[in-house]
């Protein structure tokens, strides 16, 4: 059941990132069509617009740093427990194999 919210949470995560991406897109893009519009309203708008869009950049570089850590551990204490129980790795790799064997036969 863990394992499960743990997933859920993670493409949670995957999708927020993924639509940050796209609104920093699109705001660059306002922001470079917003500079032939003369005027002070879109003068103050545009600054206002490229503060959000650089803390949106250093928010997203903080976010993909975490990530790498937190895969670099799990990839630490994956092979970890691979060196420490290798019999076991085995055999749930071939469990898995076998699994996915069953599923690709039907």
């Amino acid at each position: 059941m863990s394992d499960t919210t743990t997933v859920q949470l993670a493409l949670g995560k995957q999708k927020i990132v993924d639509d940050l991406r796209v609104l920093l897109t699109d705001s660059e893009e306002i922001l470079r069509l917003a500079t032939a519009v003369p005027g002070e309203g879109v003068d103050a708008l545009r600054e206002r617009l490229r503060t959000h869009v650089d803390s949106l950049q250093l928010a997203l570089g903080d976010a993909q740093s975490a990530a790498k850590q937190r895969y670099r551990v799990a990839v630490d204490n994956t092979d970890r427990y691979v060196r420490d129980n290798p019999w076991q790795a085995v055999g749930i790799g071939a469990g898995i194999g076998f699994l996915l064997g069953v599923l690709a036969v039907r």
